[in-house]
């Protein structure tokens, strides 16, 4: 099993496959964002690869991210062999919906049913505001297609203050209608710019919102990253993720491997192992999950703690993985 020095197991993996995306959110990239060439990206194969021997050590989570998952080319077929893995009990998506109507009948044929759908607007007008593009219809239709295919949907709104928060309300009433989970995500630094995030809309802020509208607002017991609630009104549920406040930090099972094959240990880090240049080196198994055990051991306690180490400016989320 990877095991870091706090003794927590690692069983999750953030998988990035692409920094390229069709949206241009205004907290996760630059305007106009310089992506990276294809060549210096990992290959499906060293993906797979990857995901193979970090299952063989405890991996039993894959989560796929960008940029856009489905903006880069052969994802299905990739999708198709990593289910295969042994040892792998679930792999899931997040994406923005956009592209994903035509791939969900292959993604139900290959048994893919976890879906997170990033989603900051409820109107055409904010959700231009914000992506910077109007592609709204085919979000919301993505929307209902996956819920009426039966997939698992988490539709995830990264609050930003002076920008949405008065849509907490109206996507938080999707739950009355859908059997799905909205979940509140605080903003963090991860823009590409620099820019400070405001640290006013934090997660006890966002519960007092919903409150207001939800009054027997009942936070349930086991859940791990996003404290999830439930309400008589709804058919669904909700969340809250304090992504910046990280209170959960001290559970934290998870590792991440960037568009670029850097392997980090948490979102807040700089520094990783750049594991695509590992494997063109032309490294043993032996050799690479060795290599990802020693860096394990550098993990630290919390994001506070990684973030002390900064000396720079954060990546954009759409590199290290959304």
């Amino acid at each position: 099993m990877l095991t870091d020095k706090f003794q927590r197991q690692i069983k999750y993996l953030r998988l990035a496959v692409t920094d390229r995306c069709n949206l241009r959110c205004t907290y996760c990239m630059p305007e106009h964002m310089k992506f990276v060439q294809k060549d210096k990206l990992l290959s499906f194969e060293e993906m797979l690869r990857l995901v193979s021997l970090l299952a063989k050590h405890g991996v039993e989570k894959v989560r796929i991210t960008g940029g856009e998952p489905f903006v880069r080319k052969g994802l299905i077929n990739f999708l198709r062999e990593l289910v295969k893995i042994e040892g792998i009990k679930k792999v899931a998506i997040t994406t923005n919906g956009v592209m994903l109507d035509e791939y969900l009948d292959e993604l139900h044929e290959i048994g893919i049913k976890d879906i997170n759908l990033s989603l900051d607007a409820t109107t055409k007008e904010k959700f231009f505001e914000i992506t910077r593009r109007d592609d709204f219809d085919k979000v919301m239709s993505s929307l209902k297609m996956i819920v009426l295919k039966g997939f698992k949907v988490k539709v995830n709104m990264v609050v930003m203050e002076g920008k949405n928060t008065e849509e907490i309300i109206p996507l938080a009433k999707f739950a009355e209608i859908y059997p799905i989970q909205i979940r509140f995500i605080e903003e963090m630094p991860f823009n590409g710019k620099g820019k400070e995030v405001t640290k006013s809309w934090n997660y006890i802020d966002i519960e007092n919102e919903l409150q207001k509208e939800f009054n027997d607002l009942k936070e349930l017991e086991g859940s791990s990253t996003a404290k999830v609630y439930h309400s008589k009104k709804l058919i669904g549920s909700l969340g809250i993720i304090p992504a910046f406040t990280r209170t959960f930090c001290g559970t934290c099972d998870r590792l991440r491997i960037t568009s670029l094959g850097q392997l980090r240990n948490c979102l807040y880090s700089q520094k990783g192992i750049d594991l695509k240049a590992v494997i063109r080196e032309g490294c043993s198994d032996e050799e690479l999950i060795q290599k990802v055990q020693e860096h394990l051991l550098l993990k630290r306690a919390s994001g506070f703690d990684e973030e002390k180490n900064h000396n720079k400016d954060l990546d954009s989320m759409s590199l290290i993985g959304g």
